[in-house]
């Protein structure tokens, strides 16, 4: 698939009005797979030659100690080569971390400030004067896409004083565009924030976190932050198969496809993450690549999942793109064995993921299931302040207030726990239904 030389059709709209229509060249560079060897020394996973797609480094890094993270992240991403491999001539740089919620850094739900710092003063050392270097992200359908919410967003998540600093600036630019991507597999056409697009180098700093519904949330789950606002929320209702999602989230990830990720695992997220409901843990790493897929598998393995139960890397699988096979990938920095995270709280595995394509069973035995054994979301009294959250960004509006409590309507629930990834205060379990309980033995989920 040659992306770096694909036609667009960009339609630009800004604050919801389409004004009008080009077609351009794509030339960013970091669209580009370099694909060259890779500096370091290898733990010898992999024979042969090993391209810089397949290889993923890991040092530790036991703190946000600012000094501590600097030399960190330097020592990961020199493994690879440096940064001014990567940054080049760049002048307009997009750092994309996961900012999920307006959420303190503590909770270990979105990418730390000090992380993002540190990669800040790493950059101003090595780009050419006058790089502007721009925060970036679309965060969950939680917090609308406007000046006012993405201010708070900053705020709440730490970030406000990076905005301060020299040719630093926090994305307030809440215009996209309507890209025609004819290579994607299920998307076609993306609404993309517009600094993604205009950026010349995107650098990915995604979290080291499950995902209640993709199992894991890594580098490529982190690009879905690339797609406007709310547009999130239709694709979840659009994408309910988990498949279909994950092939999702491949297009958005190989559309803006990033020069580098860089992984903040100081402090992870275990258990029902990605949100709230997940449990800060210090699992001590850093992680860097440039192949997002060949990242989120050294991860998946960390974790502890078994191999081959990872949807998205199924996906990729599939659709022969490397970094699929953990065979394939070159570790740097030590063995893989060596950074495993010891009893790692994987989140949990509904029977619904077990279902076939069979037409009979989605139509009568699909429902039964979904209705009755899987996991649903519930509101957890102690916690629930009735904030709303969760009804605002429900795709199926299925969630409803009545008399100071939640009201479910699991006839219309999809169970893409968005309601529990995106609650600010972790108020929303997952339980399985008395039959539930009864068939599987598991009660409710934190």
């Amino acid at each position: 698939m040659d992306i770096l030389n694909n036609i667009i059709v960009k339609t630009e709209l800004t604050k919801g009005t389409r004004l009008e229509t080009e077609i351009k060249e794509n030339k960013t560079g970091y669209l580009m797979d370099p694909g060259t060897q890779t500096p370091g020394t290898s733990s010898g996973m992999s024979s042969g030659t090993i391209s810089a797609s397949e290889t993923v480094s890991i040092t530790r890094c036991n703190s946000y100690d600012i000094e501590e993270l600097t030399e960190g992240i330097k020592k990961c991403v020199g493994m690879l080569g440096g940064f001014k491999k990567f940054i080049g001539t760049s002048k307009k740089i997009i750092l994309k971390p996961n900012l999920l919620s307006a959420s303190n850094p503590d909770l270990a739900v979105t990418t730390h400030p000090a992380f993002i710092e540190a990669i800040i003063n790493i950059i101003k050392k090595v780009c050419v004067p006058g790089t502007k270097i721009i925060i970036a992200d679309s965060p969950g359908v939680s917090t609308p896409h406007t000046k006012k919410d993405l201010k708070r967003l900053y705020k709440e998540c730490g970030l406000s004083h990076l905005g301060e600093m020299e040719n630093v600036e926090l994305n307030l630019d809440t215009g996209f565009s309507e890209i025609s991507f004819k290579e994607g597999k299920v998307l076609k056409h993306l609404e993309i924030i517009k600094p993604v697009l205009e950026a010349d180098l995107i650098i990915n700093m995604p979290k080291f976190k499950t995902h209640n519904l993709t199992k894991i949330t890594g580098a490529v789950k982190n690009m879905f932050g690339s797609i406007y606002g709310r547009t999130k929320t239709l694709l979840h209702t659009k994408f309910m198969d988990i498949a279909k999602f994950s092939d999702m989230n491949l297009d958005v990830y190989l559309y803006c496809k990033p020069a580098l990720n860089v992984m903040d695992g100081v402090i992870s997220l275990e258990g029902e993450g990605p949100g709230a409901s997940g449990k800060p843990r210090n699992t001590g790493l850093i992680l860097a690549a440039i192949n997002g897929i060949a990242l989120d598998n050294v991860v998946a393995e960390l974790m502890g999942f078994k191999r081959g139960i990872i949807p998205l890397l199924q996906c990729a699988a599939q659709r022969g793109i490397k970094g699929a096979e953990l065979e394939e990938i070159n570790i740097l920095g030590g063995e893989l064995a060596d950074f495993a995270c010891e009893n790692f709280i994987l989140p949990k595995k509904s029977p619904v993921d077990a279902i076939s394509k069979n037409r009979f069973l989605n139509t009568y035995i699909f429902p039964f299931i979904r209705n009755n054994l899987s996991l649903s979301p519930y509101e957890n009294i102690k916690e629930c302040t009735m904030c709303k959250t969760c009804i605002e960004v429900c795709p199926e509006k299925a969630i409803s207030e009545g008399q100071g409590v939640l009201v479910f309507d699991y006839k219309k629930c999809i169970r893409c726990f968005c309601c529990s990834e995106m609650c600010p205060y972790g108020a929303i379990d997952l339980k399985y239904s008395a039959l539930g309980n009864l068939i599987f033995g598991r009660k409710n989920i934190k």
